[in-house]
């Protein structure tokens, strides 16, 4: 329950905290599944969280074990489908824990559900496709060959792609590519090595075609001309109207103070590292609707059920309008 609700604040939420996002060949994913979503990894949480926004069955996201160490913190990401994976640099005793993440991924996959997985196994903020590690092909393998295989199961190489990393007002792009089957991997299975290195070859080539790629040197004049070219034009920042543009700066006047509290938080809590977007986003996500929901209570109490319905409907507006205009 607390997943389809969380999926329900982020679609609302999306369309305020981002510019534009472009969603392209969502119909390879929309089939009965299962579906092993392999995915770039640029901007920690937030990657599953656009990937989930866009899909109408829930998504499994694999995810790093050591946030998962603190049972208050565990319990709320197993709410919303995050699944552990631990190496064994984490500790000996983390070992034991691999089996029980295979399982609960299989079981997903098994019932046709999708799973992401991001093959990068790192999340660094920037534009490129990093070398894909193996637990990608390793998952593949065993579901398409070992026990109580599932032959039907499909590898989506996923691009997500961001216009920068630090907060809203950003165009965001999200690729699925062309789905990778037993029989695109000419190698023998039985050839271990050997066929998980031709399954990354292939892998690697299809994420790529849905990533962007600039060089890490390159001016900021020549990257604006990329980014406007791979998310498909330039955006009007501001309306021209001048009625949308008053509500723009309303909405932006209004907000400001609690936005910056929430940006300040997040750099705290996050020192500026890559889970900045993400946690961000996470704390408008769930504790925005309570401020406005406490705040037209107020004063509702004070002026009136109808005044309150009023700054309950119209402050989320404003938000919006303050990010669009």
């Amino acid at each position: 329950m607390f997943y389809y609700f969380s999926r329900f604040l982020i679609r609302l939420a999306l369309p305020i905290y981002l510019r534009k996002l472009i969603v392209k060949n969502v119909a390879s994913v929309t089939g009965k599944g299962p579906f092993l979503l392999a995915s770039n990894h640029p901007d920690s949480f937030f990657d599953a969280l656009v990937i989930g926004s866009v899909l109408t069955k829930p998504i499994h996201t694999l995810t790093r074990g050591d946030v998962f160490k603190k049972p208050a913190v565990a319990f709320w990401l197993r709410q919303i489908n995050l699944i552990p994976v631990f190496r064994g640099s984490e500790g000996r005793q983390y070992v034991k824990n691999h089996d029980v993440t295979a399982q609960q991924a299989y079981n997903a996959l098994k019932q046709g559900g999708a799973v992401v997985v991001f093959s990068e196994g790192i999340c660094v903020n920037e534009w490129r496709l990093r070398p894909l590690g193996k637990g990608t092909a390793r998952m593949a393998h065993q579901i398409w060959y070992g026990p109580d295989a599932l032959t039907d199961m499909e590898v989506i190489p996923t691009g997500v792609n961001y216009e920068h990393f630090r907060g809203p007002d950003k165009r965001v792009s999200l690729g699925f590519g062309n789905a990778i089957r037993p029989g695109d991997i000419r190698t023998n299975p039985d050839e271990y090595e050997k066929w998980l290195r031709e399954f990354n070859e292939i892998l690697d080539a299809r994420m790529n075609q849905e990533i962007l790629t600039l060089p890490p040197d390159l001016s900021k004049q020549n990257r604006e001309a990329e980014m406007d070219r791979f998310f498909g034009g330039t955006v009007e920042k501001r309306s021209r109207n001048p009625i949308l543009a008053m509500l723009g700066i309303l909405g932006r006047g209004l907000h400001w103070p609690l936005y910056s509290f929430f940006v300040k938080k997040s750099a705290k809590l996050t020192a500026r590292s890559v889970f900045y977007d993400s946690v961000l986003f996470g704390l408008l996500l769930y504790l925005y609707p309570v401020i406005v929901g406490l705040l037209s209570i107020l004063v509702g109490v004070f002026a009136g059920f109808q005044i309150g319905l009023a700054v309950f409907v119209l402050l989320p507006l404003l938000a919006w309008a303050g990010s669009k205009f």
